[in-house]
């Protein structure tokens, strides 16, 4: 299934960038952004601020360094590793997405400056492959939630999309990207949750 599950997400970012490119999805697009901007409030604005805030390398990098402290306190130095790994690859191919797209930001009212171009969703691709990589670290490292891994996923992932959700409400997205940002990023997710499986195996023995 692993397989399956990763040229799904690879495939679903394929048609996601075809809408995007055929101009298909663009008044749709425009439409979802200009909702969002119309339920703007002083108060939703702080807390979905707040929420992007989860997405970006300044924040997401301490809370990498902080989770590899617990990662070596539990000797998967592997781990460790490969969570970095994981880091530097997805803002990589961010990166030379969107300058393979060169998708111009939404010509809307921003909350926020944003200068490079915007398909895919770095924030969004950043929460879709770091968050669920240390959920499931902690999985297997935690009785407790390996039996509420359900759970544990349900929460990580409703915390990835609200990440999504805020991209779009500051103005910065169109839900093409955030879509995109999170096929892509999961792919990614589920590449490196398997390399970890792997090199657990092969330390046990």
């Amino acid at each position: 299934m692993f397989r399956v599950y990763v040229i799904i997400f690879f495939l679903l970012f394929g048609a996601i960038a075809a809408l995007m490119v055929s101009g298909m999805f663009q008044e749709l697009d425009n439409q979802i952004i200009l909702s969002f901007e119309n339920i703007r409030l002083p108060f939703l604005n702080d807390v979905m601020l707040t929420l992007t805030d989860f997405g970006i390398s300044a924040l997401l990098v301490p809370i990498m360094l902080i989770f590899s402290v617990v990662l070596f306190m539990y000797k998967r130095y592997h781990s460790i590793m490969l969570l970095f790994l994981l880091y530097i690859a997805e803002k990589t191919v961010n990166h030379e997405l969107k300058g393979l797209f060169a998708r111009e930001r939404p010509a809307f009212d921003h909350l926020v400056n944003e200068t490079y171009y915007s398909f895919p969703s770095g924030h969004s691709m950043n929460a879709a492959t770091i968050y669920p990589f240390i959920a499931y670290l902690l999985i297997e490292m935690i009785p407790w939630l390996k039996k509420r891994q359900k759970a544990v996923y349900m929460v990580t992932g409703c915390c990835v999309l609200m990440i999504g959700i805020s991209r779009m409400y500051i103005g910065v997205h169109y839900v093409t990207d955030v879509a995109g940002g999170f096929a892509i990023g999961l792919a990614l997710f589920l590449i490196c949750k398997k390399i970890d499986e792997k090199l657990s195996v092969i330390r046990q023995k």
